[in-house]
């Protein structure tokens, strides 16, 4: 047995030098074979012959290596915009793992389900009389779904037991719903009720309720509006409102003989705003009161304009801006992007997290310690009465006592007394002194706070993606320090390398071009055909039309951002053609031809010196590095990395 156990141990020491085998250094630092396979692995271009490459990549893998750690020796880690940018980096990153840990994914496509139709929808309510009487409340909403299983007409139903008068005016119709009308509880009874059932009962922070679904149609989508109000109060006599109508028709009478809409809105508008976009509202079923949809949504082309018409609020003019309809494409980008910010701001994702909170406790190592809670209590009510010094010690319990912990951070006394005080002037008054309820919800805040703090010890891959952008930043802080901006500030340096390398800076044939982009054919076309009637005024020309630019310039002939082959002419012009992203059309005008070569001057060659002046600079910070952190390869370790 013993042998067997000895073999064992020396089998699993080989195995781990293996594993852990050098494949250089450089200093006193050591990378792995692993390590660089693992680094080669996630580089994009590794098709084709493998040894070529992986050797291509190594070279710059050990440059990576020497430039780190430069910037770890100059402390660049350090750097408070370098820290400010990764705690940016990290929050964002620690949010995506959240969301993919809530199940995002799944809340996104339960959406757009959701979101391919409105159901028309009923309800019988049952409010909490005076005092919070849920019992008698019961028994009422207990008597209505009793009456419904036995098959009596629901609408009936809701005026009989409702003890709303709103509800029970327009007979329990609440009207069309859609994805986001209501909260996410109720929304998820009614989504999931057949056209022409009922739910069981349902309690909600004001009473009882029994829901009806009492119809689906296809979803009308959204839509961009603006709105002129002509306000009618409930105070107003019948005259008032006779004059309010008459206003409301003679601006109408206004837009239909030219009036712009927007010139109106200073003094109609509701809720006026100086700015263009905060007077655009978006509509979608649901959201507003049924007669106030109906008008809007009978509404198709943007532009149209309604004809006055009254709501509870008063005399409604509303003018169509854009249309957005459902899309049945799950991938559709605009879509996701919206159904994302809906969910991220209703609530329901904040449900699904608050969920994750109880199982971080155990993996971020929760532990509450043991003390006294009457006497925490007693301490916390006298420091809370006088709060400008805490209470030096109450029956062991002292500022310093610690009351819970996870792996690498405690909680005290005064942390938990500076958390109430925090949260005490927007606390329920019914609720400042639960201290009990109150702790429950510290623990969890505070859980939630570490697991964020602390996300590279509990997911590897968050530790991975914040180490990798910490380096890149760090290789950006040295390379601009040694590289980029010493050689665009250094002006002598710059002119002295273009001295001497004159002759890689010429010009091949090239033509100077106007270079004109319009937003689609039908202006490309256009203004085309005007430049090339009077190509001197390009600029009033282009100047004239929306969204159209141009530049003047000289191009070598392989430099032209066209794909139309242009000959050294000068007059020469292409057809518009679109470019690779599909959302505009560029065309050229050849202004002059040069046919022969010629040497570029300082200010024409300037971008590619400094390029190549860059590249010196930094072949001989290399150098310098190499010096410093001297670099010895395995030779042998580095040919099996060619046969992994």
């Amino acid at each position: 047995m013993k042998i067997k156990l000895l073999c064992f141990f020396v089998l699993l020491a080989i195995v781990h030098s293996a594993n852990a085998q050098t494949l250089f250094t450089y200093g006193t630092h050591a990378v792995s074979k692993d390590e660089f396979l693992r680094a080669y692995n996630k580089n994009p271009d590794t098709a084709g012959n493998r040894e070529e490459k992986l050797m291509q990549y190594f070279d710059l893998y050990v440059n990576f290596r020497l430039k780190l750690q430069a910037a770890y020796d100059e402390k660049a880690d350090k750097d408070e915009s370098i820290k400010m940018e990764t705690e940016n980096f990290k929050n964002q990153l620690t949010e995506n793992f959240i969301n993919k840990q809530a199940d995002i994914n799944h809340l996104m496509h339960e959406a757009f389900l959701r979101s391919q139709k409105d159901i028309l929808v009923k309800q019988v309510f049952v409010k909490f009389s005076q005092g919070n009487d849920t019992e008698t409340a019961y028994a009422e909403i207990l008597n209505a779904y009793n009456d419904l299983k036995a098959g009596k007409n629901f609408e009936d139903i809701s005026v009989q037991y409702s003890n709303d008068s709103a509800v029970r005016n327009v007979r329990g119709n609440i009207g069309y719903i859609t994805v986001f009308t209501l909260p996410y509880s109720i929304e998820n009874i009614i989504y999931n009720l057949e056209p022409g059932s009922s739910s069981t009962i349902y309690k909600s922070g004001s009473g009882y309720h029994i829901f009806k679904n009492a119809g689906e149609r296809p979803a009308l989508g959204r839509k961009k509006i603006e709105q002129l109000l002509f306000p009618t109060p409930p105070f107003y006599t019948n005259e008032q409102v006779k004059e309010v109508a008459h206003t409301a028709d003679s601006v109408y009478n206004l837009l239909q003989t030219g009036t712009l809409f927007e010139s109106l809105l200073p003094t109609y508008g509701y809720n006026y705003n100086e700015f263009p976009e905060a007077n655009v509202m978006e509509i979608k079923v649901g959201d507003y009161s049924e007669d106030f949809e109906k008008e809007v949504f009978s509404l198709k082309i943007a532009g149209d304009i309604s004809k006055p018409f009254k709501t509870g609020y008063g005399y409604n003019i509303v003018k169509l801006n854009e249309n957005l309809p459902v899309s049945n494409d799950e991938n559709d980008i605009n879509l996701a992007t919206w159904l994302q910010s809906q969910i991220q701001s209703d609530g329901r994702l904040d449900a699904m997290k608050s969920r994750l909170v109880e199982n971080w406790l155990s993996v971020t190592g929760f532990k509450e310690n043991a003390y006294n809670r009457a006497d925490l209590w007693s301490y916390t009510d006298s420091a809370m009465e006088n709060t400008s010094s805490l209470p030096v010690l109450y029956k062991g319990i002292k500022p310093e006592t610690v009351l819970f912990q996870f792996t690498k951070k405690k909680y005290t006394v005064r942390d938990w007394i500076g958390y109430l005080g925090s949260t005490e002037s927007s606390a329920d008054a019914g609720e400042q002194h639960d201290y009990s309820k109150q702790m429950h919800d510290y623990i969890r805040i505070a859980c939630n706070s570490y697991y964020k703090e602390h996300i590279e010890d509990f997911n590897p891959d968050a530790a991975e993606q914040l180490k990798e952008f910490s380096d890149a930043n760090m290789i950006f802080y040295v390379m601009d320090k040694y590289v980029w901006s010493k050689a665009t500030d250094d002006s002598a340096g710059l002119k002295k390398y273009y001295d001497g390398h004159k002759a890689s800076y010429q010009w091949t044939k090239s033509v100077s071009a106007l270079v004109v982009t319009a937003p689609d054919k039908a202006t490309a076309d256009l203004v085309s055909s005007r430049i090339k009637d009077d190509p001197s005024a390009w600029r009033f020309i282009t100047g004239a039309y929306n969204k159209v630019y141009a530049d003047s310039n000289r191009y070598e002939i392989d430099q032209l951002p066209v794909k139309q082959q242009v000959p050294l002419q000068k007059g020469f012009q292409t057809s518009p053609e679109i470019n690779d992203a599909g959302d505009s059309y560029t065309f050229i005008y050849v202004m002059q031809a040069y046919p022969e070569t010629a040497q570029k001057s300082f200010e024409e060659a300037k971008g590619a010196v400094i390029n190549d002046y860059q590249q010196e600079l930094e072949q001989g910070w290399i150098t310098g590095l190499k010096k410093l952190y001297p670099v010895k390869i395995d030779e042998a370790v580095l040919k099996r990395c060619m046969s992994n």
